[in-house]
């Protein structure tokens, strides 16, 4: 059974989200410290001594479910006493990568070994052209679609109600032709097979909508609302994640016409969406933040831009509307701009720096009392 009793001040912690996925923090915060300082040392030796037979950069099986498990719980007890606004969701089939289209269309898989993180899945374009389109389907019998929900079957097993787990993000439109074509074939099929990359497209909505069917299946809902990446856990009975990165080389335009159909199609059959946006223009936020039903707008920015996120929020809250934000922030930052009042509001903060149990608690209660009263920043 799923459950979060790891997190200490569970209560206050969803009823801080559900009043900020609902829209009424329009004054007020969500914080996470990324990297809070927990020893998990011993847990780390544990699992090595019990898994770690691999180079880092060499191939390896699919992990177990039960490394998995192993891996992806360490630390989280102890993350649990953070009385910030985290909570215990595991991204559990994280391993299948992005490349898990390949293996969810019949094909095999390889992957790579990281140390401490999921496997690296291989990509390896699926159709070279579009003869073999109509052979093109999904299947949730498919050994390597078994094999991935089999970990969720896992994980819900084993949870005993401490921790939980959410659906993977969304493969939709121009990310699943990109994996099926190859990025640079995918955008060139835009002016030369534009209508067999529809019928790709049209492919690729219906294997997200039964695929994400299928994980929920096996997650279940808790306390009237769903776990669902970026969101860990949400207010809503069902919600999926979805992303624009095959996008942001794109003009709006661009997203407009073979982008933005295919992802409000797939929101309204979940009734609500929440979007990874990781880039830094607003002409695109703009357009995505029209999809309906969006409940969330991760900023996340271009790790090569000098000006830190932070810098940028005040534009894309021009464009996004009322629609919570969340992006990261040094620990810094978040404190001067706290401290002076300045802080925009509707905003989860991911806050970076290394931080203690016992600075997190204290600077929580700054941040539970933290309010702009009047004002948009």
């Amino acid at each position: 059974m799923l459950g979060l009793k790891w997190k200490s001040n569970l209560n206050e912690t969803l009823d801080r989200r559900s009043r900020f996925f609902t829209r009424k923090m329009q004054d007020s915060i969500l914080v996470s410290f990324s990297s809070v300082a927990v020893d998990t040392s011993d847990e780390w030796d544990r699992f090595d001594r019990k898994w770690g037979i691999y180079e880092v950069g060499t191939r390896r099986p699919f992990p177990s479910n039960e490394e998995i498990c192993d891996r992806e719980i360490i630390g989280m007890a102890k993350r649990g006493e953070v009385q910030d606004d985290w909570l215990p969701v595991s991204y559990s089939i994280l391993d299948a990568g992005e490349s898990m289209i390949r293996g969810l269309f019949g094909k095999d898989m390889e992957f790579l070994h990281r140390r401490h993180q999921a496997a690296f899945s291989l990509p390896e374009v699926l159709m070279p052209d579009y003869s073999s389109l109509s052979d093109c389907r999904f299947s949730l019998d498919n050994p390597w679609t078994q094999r991935f929900l089999s970990v969720q079957e896992y994980f819900t097993g084993r949870a005993g109600g401490l921790f939980a787990q959410h659906p993977c993000l969304t493969m939709d439109a121009l990310h699943f032709a990109c994996e099926m074509r190859g990025a640079t074939q995918t955008y060139l099929d835009i002016y030369e097979h534009p209508d067999e990359l529809r019928q790709l497209m049209e492919i690729a909505l219906d294997f997200n909508v039964r695929f994400q069917e299928a994980q929920m299946d096996r997650i279940s809902v808790f306390r009237n609302g769903c776990f669902v990446w970026l969101g860990d856990w949400v207010p809503f009975p069902r919600a999926v994640s979805l992303s624009v990165d095959a996008y942001v080389v794109c003009s709006p335009e661009c997203y407009a016409r073979w982008g933005f159909e295919y992802q409000s199609r797939l929101i309204n059959h979940f009734g609500h969406g929440l979007m990874h946006f990781h880039c830094n223009r607003t002409d695109l936020a703009g357009v995505v933040a029209n999809l309906p039903g969006l409940e969330l707008f991760q900023f996340g920015g271009d790790p090569k831009d000098p000006k830190p996120e932070i810098e940028h929020l005040s534009a894309m809250r021009a464009v996004v509307g009322d629609i919570p934000i969340r992006t990261t922030c040094s620990l810094d930052d978040f404190l001067s701009r706290m401290d002076a009042g300045t802080l925009p509001p509707n905003v989860w903060y991911d806050v970076t720096q290394s931080i203690s149990v016992q600075q997190a608690n204290q600077l929580m209660k700054k941040v539970r009392n933290y309010h702009v009263s009047g004002k948009r920043i």
